[in-house]
């Protein structure tokens, strides 16, 4: 166990740290600058780059889809709780732990993807496990793009 964490790039924990750090933060009330919520979507990239990496058919799009879809849908319906008020390029957010839960599903499933391509290719070439996997990378990225339009709109 420990030659998986030791074999894992450099940049994998300063991004691990990072992503603990903005979400026990977002576990408090705050203010911040709604480009930061904008950018949030961005993880989508993460999870688009994983998903076609993996060596599955077309079908998977549109797990993949339908899922970005329901974490869109499910963080526009979310994010009307924690939106307490805007004030022009600023927002006023509620504390709330979802945005840690859902940056460790994201960051976790990649590590786990990764980690299984390496020492386990058949569980990673498995079809159950592409749809699982697509299926939490793309509902958690769909989250933040719905809190990103609850915000805009």
């Amino acid at each position: 166990m420990t030659q998986i964490f030791a074999s894992a790039p450099i940049w994998v924990w300063p991004l691990l740290a990072a992503l603990i750090f903005v979400g026990l933060r977002a576990r408090h009330e705050r203010t911040v600058p709604v480009v930061l919520i904008y950018g949030l979507p961005a993880l989508g990239v993460l999870a688009l780059r994983s998903t076609a990496a993996l060596p599955a058919g077309a079908a998977l799009w549109v797990v993949f889809a339908l899922a970005y879809g329901v974490g869109l849908w499910g963080g526009y319906v979310l994010q009307q709780r924690w939106l307490l008020r805007r004030e022009g390029a600023r927002v006023r957010l509620a504390g709330e732990s979802l945005t840690l839960v859902v940056m460790m599903i994201v960051f976790g499933a990649n590590f786990a993807g990764g980690v299984l391509q390496a020492v386990a290719p058949e569980i990673y070439g498995n079809s159950v496990f592409h749809v699982i996997f697509a299926t939490l990378v793309a509902a958690s990225s769909g989250s933040f793009a719905g809190r990103a339009f609850r915000v805009w709109g």
